[in-house]
C-alpha cells in the first residue's frame, strides 16, 4: 500500500512509518507528497507551554485523533517526548480504523524493558512502572508482566560497573546462508579466507588485551559469535580461544556459539571446552527437516540430536537452544511438535525468536507461505508456556522491525543460567570491546546516558588488511579519561 504522510516533523517520518507498519505491514511511504491510497495529515499548534497534535487519516479509511502534551524545557527530553506524542496520536488513529490492538501497543523500539527502568529511575516502583508502560503505550497486560519478570531476573544478577568490559569475538563465516539471515557473513566455501582471518583476529585480540590491561579494565563476560564460529576447523578455533585465554580465565561467563549442528564435531567441542567455555549455543530452529532444507540450514534433526549428545559427552552443562516461530510453511501444530521434541535435549536455556522478514534476507521469496500474525502469536505464547513448564524464567527480550505479528524475541533460562552477555547487549549497560570483521566496540557512560561506539569494517578482506586501524579505533574510544564525559 502507498501511504502519503504529510508532516511538519520530517525528522520523525521514519518513526511514524514504523507505527503504520504495525497495522499494515510493508508499505511504500511518500513524505509530503500526494497520491497515496492512505493519506495521513499531521498538524501541530503550540500555545504557551502546551502542544496540540492532530492526526487525520483519509483514503482507504478515515479518522481523526488529537492529543495535548506539555513542551519540555530540556531539549533532549523534549525531542523524546515530542516523538512519543505524535507516534501515540497516529497509533490511536490506526487502531480505531483497523479495529485491533497490537500486543505491544504503540511501541516500535527494540528494547521495551528500558521503559520499565526509565520509570524506576523516576522513583516509581517496578509495579508502578509496569502500569505506566501498560497505560501510556497501550501495551497488553501479558506483555507488561513479561517485561516486569525480565527486569526482576536482571536485577538479581551481578550488575556491570564502568571498569568492567565484555569481550566479543566475531567469526563472520557460515557453511551456508540461512534464508532469514541479514548478517554480514560470508560462506566458508573452500576456506581460503579462514587462516588469514584468524591471523588478523589473533593480532587484534592480543592488542585488545593490552588495552584492557593499560586501562585497568576487568573482564566480565566473553562471547564468540558470528556467523558460525564452528565453521572454523578445530585447530583454527583453538588458536582464537588460546589468544583470548587471558580474558577467558578471568571472566565469570564464557559463551561460544556452535549454532549449526552440521559444523560440530568432537574435536571442536573438545577445543572449546578445554579453553574455558562454560556455555555453548546449538540452534536447530525447527525439528522439521523439510523446513530446514527450505531455509538453507543444511542439517537434519538427527544431526541436532547427535550434536547435543556429543556436547553432553564432552562435559557441557549449559547449552542454549534457539527456535524460530513463524518459519515458512509451518503452522502451530508443527511448532508445538518442535517444542515437544526439544525437551529430550534438555537445554538449560531456550530462546524463542519471532521470524523477522529483513529486506536483505531471502525470505521475501516465501512470503505467501508464512503463517499469519495471529498464529505466530500463538506459537510465541506456546514457547512461553513451555519454558515456564520447564522451570525457566524470561531474562532478556528484544524486538526487531518487520517481525511477524509485531511480536518479540525472548530468552528463557533455568535459574542460574541467564546469559550476562545477552543482557549486557540488549540493555546496553556494559562496555564491550569487540574484535573481528563487523564487530562494534561500545563504551557506556551510565551517569549521563551516553554510549560511544567504534565499529570495525565489515568486509572480510578489508578487515584483514586494516586490522591495525581497527585497533586504533578502540584506543580512541578509550582515550577519554573516566569522569570527563559524565
Amino acid at each position: 500500500m502507498i501511504v502519503s504522510l504529510h508532516t511538519p516533523t520530517v525528522q520523525f517520518a521514519n518513526d511514524l512509518a514504523d507505527v503504520i507498519r504495525i497495522f499494515l505491514g510493508g508499505i511504500e511511504l511518500k513524505i509530503n507528497e500526494p497520491g497515496g491510497e492512505l493519506s495521513i495529515l499531521h498538524t501541530e499548534i503550540v500555545e504557551g507551554n502546551m502542544r496540540l497534535c492532530r492526526m487525520e487519516a483519509s483514503g482507504v479509511f478515515s479518522g481523526i485523533q488529537e492529543n495535548r502534551a506539555e513542551v519540555n524545557a530540556d531539549p533532549l527530553l523534549e525531542k523524546r517526548y515530542h516523538k512519543r506524542q505524535i507516534k501515540q496520536a497516529l497509533y490511536e488513529v490506526m487502531k480505531t480504523a483497523c479495529g485491533r490492538t497490537p500486543p505491544w501497543g504503540s511501541l516500535t523500539g527494540i528494547r521495551p524493558t528500558r521503559l520499565i527502568y526509565e520509570g524506576m529511575g523516576r522513583g516509581l516502583s517496578r509495579d508502578q512502572a509496569m502500569a505506566h508502560v501498560q497505560r501510556e503505550f497501550d501495551v497488553h497486560p501479558e506483555k507488561a508482566r513479561l517485561l516486569s519478570e525480565i527486569v526482576d531476573v536482571q536485577l538479581s544478577l551481578p550488575q556491570p560497573d564502568r571498569q568492567e568490559v565484555d569481550l566479543y569475538v566475531g567469526i563472520p563465516f557460515c557453511v551456508s546462508r540461512c534464508a532469514y539471515c541479514s548478517f554480514l557473513s560470508g560462506e566458508v566455501g573452500k576456506g581460503k579466507q579462514l587462516p588469514p582471518y584468524v591471523d588478523a583476529l589473533e593480532k587484534e585480540i592480543r592488542q585488545t588485551l593490552q588495552l584492557i590491561e593499560e586501562k585497568g579494565l576487568r573482564p566480565r563476560a566473553f562471547y564468540m559469535g558470528g556467523g558460525t564460529p564452528t565453521s572454523l576447523s578445530a585447530p583454527l578455533l583453538e588458536r582464537v580461544l588460546k589468544a583470548a585465554r587471558p580474558f577467558i580465565d578471568q571472566s565469570c561467563e564464557v559463551t561460544v556459539e556452535a549454532g549449526r549442528p552440521d559444523t560440530i564435531d568432537r574435536d571442536k567441542l573438545q577445543a572449546i571446552r578445554e579453553n574455558g567455555a562454560t556455555r555453548i549455543s546449538v540452534n536447530p530452529q525447527t525439528m522439521h527437516d523439510a523446513t530446514l532444507e527450505r531455509i538453507g540450514r543444511r542439517h537434519t534433526t538427527a544431526q541436532t540430536e547427535a550434536a547435543y549428545q556429543m556436547a553432553r559427552d564432552t562435559g557441557f552443562h549449559h547449552i542454549n537452544m534457539d527456535l524460530i516461530a513463524g518459519l515458512p510453511g509451518e503452522n502451530l501444530d508443527m511448532f508445538l511438535q518442535t517444542l515437544e521434541w526439544s525437551r529430550k535435549m534438555h537445554p538449560e536455556s531456550l530462546t524463542v525468536h519471532t521470524l523477522s522478514i529483513k529486506r536483505s534476507s531471502l525470505l521475501h521469496l516465501w512470503e505467501a507461505e508464512l503463517p499469519d500474525g495471529k498464529m505466530v502469536g500463538e506459537m510465541v505464547e506456546a514457547g512461553r508456556q513451555e519454558a515456564a513448564a520447564r522451570g525457566m524464567q524470561p531474562y532478556y527480550l528484544y524486538r526487531q522491525k518487520y517481525m511477524a505479528g509485531n511480536l518479540e524475541n525472548v530468552g528463557y533460562a533455568l535459574p542460574g543460567h541467564a546469559c550476562l552477555y545477552n543482557i549486557d547487549m540488549m540493555e546496553e549497560t556494559a562496555n564491550v570491546l569487540a574484535v573481528g570483521a563487523g564487530a562494534i566496540s561500545k563504551r557506556v557512560y551510565p551517569a549521563i546516558g551516553r554510549i560511544e561506539r567504534a565499529p570495525n569494517v565489515s568486509e572480510i578482506t578489508h578487515y584483514i588488511t586494516r586490522v591495525d586501524e581497527m585497533m586504533e579505533r578502540k584506543r580512541a574510544l578509550w582515550a577519554e579519561e573516566w569522569g570527563k564525559g559524565e
